[in-house]
């Protein structure tokens, strides 16, 4: 209503979509409940052709204190949580790299 009244633009658009986006997840989180953090996902399935065994998280300490500080050896993610701890902001592809590090590809 308020873009029909009012203005259309491009900063419109994105304030309807990102609602949109939260709103996706509200209730996909109230269907599923905590089964959204499982390893094997929503529906308890492995993904297709996947090792029983091929998603495990790490359990060590020291590479989650090193993804913290930004020692990881990957340039991309050690940047990006770098700048974190420097300026207390990290862009949202930054934060998507480092999460996705985090629970994919961090062993």
């Amino acid at each position: 209503k308020y873009e029909q009244e009012r203005v259309q633009n491009k900063s419109t658009y994105w304030v309807v979509f990102e609602l949109l986006w939260r709103d996706f997840f509200k209730f996909f989180a109230v269907k599923h409940g905590n089964s959204i953090f499982f390893l094997d996902g929503t529906l308890g399935k492995k993904a297709h052709g996947e090792h029983p065994n091929s998603r495990r998280w790490s359990l060590d300490k020291r590479h989650l204190q090193a993804w913290k500080e930004g020692r990881t050896g990957y340039p991309l993610v050690d940047a990006n949580m770098r700048e974190l701890a420097a300026s207390g902001f990290m862009s949202n592809r930054g934060r998507q790299n480092v999460c996705s590090f985090l629970s994919i590809d961090m062993k």
